[in-house]
């Protein structure tokens, strides 16, 4: 029990079980006295409950019943009842109006989270946006230089004096190899 008395039960009488010793014949008187103490005790306790019980039951059997001390046991009761529902409902309707602007307030923060992606997904998608614009500008540039350097390129060779002739001679089969400079290096392949 380590310290703690605790009051024995007709079942908790039944079920103990002591420890044999052995070799010798008997139980461990140890366990034996602290057992026959908790029921000594016990058995002391109901007697003094049963006592007052008896003392109780004497005194309110000589006193006359009186109707009115039940009627106003029974008001009281009716009325602390009444009070409980009405505090309860109290602390409901508290509850209900608590949960109603945490909702509302758990929406609020939605919204200005929703509105954080949405404004962060807008600035992203311009950025993007802006990137392709000037990736847009800068390869039209290259492709307009590119055509001003062929237009250069054919004028050159069309124009009288750089050896291109009204009639001229058929290409070969296979084409000769690319050197810089030439029409067909700014081409490409």
């Amino acid at each position: 029990m380590s310290g703690q008395f605790a009051v024995l039960t007709a079942a908790a009488v039944h079920h103990q079980v002591f420890t044999v010793v052995r070799l010798r014949g008997g139980y461990d008187l140890a366990e034996v006295d602290a057992f026959l103490s908790r029921v000594e005790t016990t058995l002391s306790l109901l007697w003094g409950d049963n006592a007052q019980l008896r003392e109780r039951l004497a005194a309110d059997a000589v006193a006359p019943p009186d109707a009115s001390a039940g009627a106003e046991v029974l008001a009281a009761a009716h009325r602390s009842a009444e009070k409980t529902i009405t505090a309860a409902q109290r602390e409901a309707r508290q509850i209900v109006a608590a949960a109603h602007a945490e909702a509302e307030q758990r929406r609020r923060e939605a919204a200005a989270a929703a509105d954080t992606l949405t404004q962060a997904a807008r600035q992203a998608i311009d950025e993007q946006i802006d990137q392709l614009a000037v990736a847009v500008t800068d390869q039209s540039r290259h492709l307009q230089g590119r055509l001003a350097e062929l237009r250069t390129v054919l004028e050159d060779l069309t124009t009288p004096g750089h050896g291109v002739h009204e009639a001229a001679p058929a290409r070969p089969a296979t084409a000769p190899p690319r050197t810089p400079g030439t029409l067909d290096s700014l081409l490409g392949p």
